[in-house]
């Protein structure tokens, strides 16, 4: 099918479709409101599942592919496992087997490179310092409206544009997103040797949450790639460990104002204040972050997912289905929908059919990943019951 396709967002999910439909011949041009790939902190290590590599493997070129297998973790088999905050283990959902397949297996990749692995060949097609405003249906297509009072035409828009998405509040204005009421803050730490040695083994491979008094979560993981991101002309990236300390407004020192406005040696300090009786490496790693990269978040996630009316507009990602932390569903369910939505633009007899096809598909497996990670925010990070 001829189309020009527009997709407001240049985060992993909307890299990942403009990547499909340059391969599948169709004509895409990404918005994104960022001056540049690098212009801030974004994150660091992601969980990407089966179907995350799965949608990895359908948009990239083959070189792509192989560049992100080499950047990430080797894969890993997830048990599950659920640590005190004196590292004992409290529980874990599943035993290691003998028969996994690592070709379905999950893999940690850092956000940074991959985002560089998705941005590879884009370089016509993503416009940066661009951000995507609204939009105006018009007959045979969608006007879109770019900050600074500049437009752009096309057959399709797709929002790409996140949590805060201004596709969504154009598309779906009742579109609701629920707030757990837990804040968190962010860090990193590199792994060097002295680290290496101190952290017991049990914190690396997957994601790793480490549950202590105050209904505060220590949640883990490691990023030690197969190969250096360095040796395929990206970003050097140390190997280090990802944090991120969970836990009610209340149970921080600071109001949510003073929290939301704290410097990142100021929110440092905090998380140490928080695991200060905790396992003596635990306060070793928090103590050895990078205090510039530490920030803060909240928790939030989609609530019931709107049907989306049948106009040539639809969404991907935390723009329709944003989901918590828990299980690092949120990516994989963007590259599941970037992967989804190219199959059905490129095969279906028309845009209508392509859109309905999809955004059925979609709200199917995106409801059950929002309603998922937020049952698993009650059970990992001990919220209050959410009216789901």
């Amino acid at each position: 099918m001829a189309l020009r396709v527009i997709v407001a967002g240049a985060g992993i999910g909307g890299l990942c479709l403009a990547q499909g439909l340059r391969q599948a011949g169709i004509e895409v041009t990404v918005y994104e409101q960022d001056p540049a790939a690098f212009a801030r902190g974004q994150g660091y290590r992601l969980r990407i599942d089966r179907h995350g590599t799965a949608a990895l493997r359908d948009c990239l070129p083959p070189d792509s592919f192989a560049r992100y297998e080499q950047t990430a973790n080797p894969p890993y088999e997830s048990i599950g496992a659920v640590y005190d905050h004196h590292l004992e283990v409290r529980y874990q959902h599943a035993q290691r087997s003998t028969t996994w397949d690592p070709a379905n297996a999950a893999r940690g990749v850092n956000r940074l490179t991959l985002r560089e692995v998705l941005l590879g060949g884009l370089a016509d097609v993503v416009r940066f310092d661009a951000r995507v405003t609204g939009f105006d249906l018009r007959p045979g297509g969608v006007r879109v409206r770019l900050d600074g009072g500049g437009t752009d035409s096309a057959d399709l828009l797709v929002g790409a544009d996140g949590l805060g998405s201004a596709v969504r509040r154009g598309l779906v204005p009742e579109a609701e997103v629920l707030d757990t009421g837990l804040r968190a803050i962010y860090g990193m730490t590199p792994l060097d040797d002295a680290l290496l040695a101190a952290l017991p083994p049990a914190l690396f491979g997957g994601s790793c949450p480490v549950q202590g008094p105050e209904r505060r979560t220590l949640a883990l993981g490691s990023y030690q790639p197969v190969r250096s991101p360095a040796e395929f002309d990206l970003t050097p990236v140390p190997d280090y460990m990802k944090w991120t300390l969970v836990a009610p407004m209340a149970t921080y020192s600071m109001t949510e104002p003073e929290f939301w406005s704290a410097a990142p040696e100021r929110l440092l300090t905090e998380a140490l204040r928080c695991v200060a009786d905790w396992h003596p490496a635990l306060v070793d790693l928090v103590h050895r972050s990078d205090p510039a990269v530490t920030f803060p978040l909240a928790i939030r996630a989609a609530a019931q997912l709107p049907e989306l009316p049948a106009v040539p507009v639809t969404l991907i990602g935390d723009a329709i289905h944003a989901t918590t932390p828990v299980g690092g569903t949120g990516a994989n369910t963007a590259l599941r929908d970037a992967a989804l939505l190219r199959h059905h633009l490129d095969s279906a007899d028309g845009l209508v059919d392509a859109l309905t096809t999809y955004q059925a598909e979609m709200r199917d497996y995106g409801a059950a990943a929002a309603r998922n990670s937020l049952r698993g925010a009650e059970t990992i990070f001990r919220c209050d019951p959410l009216p789901i």
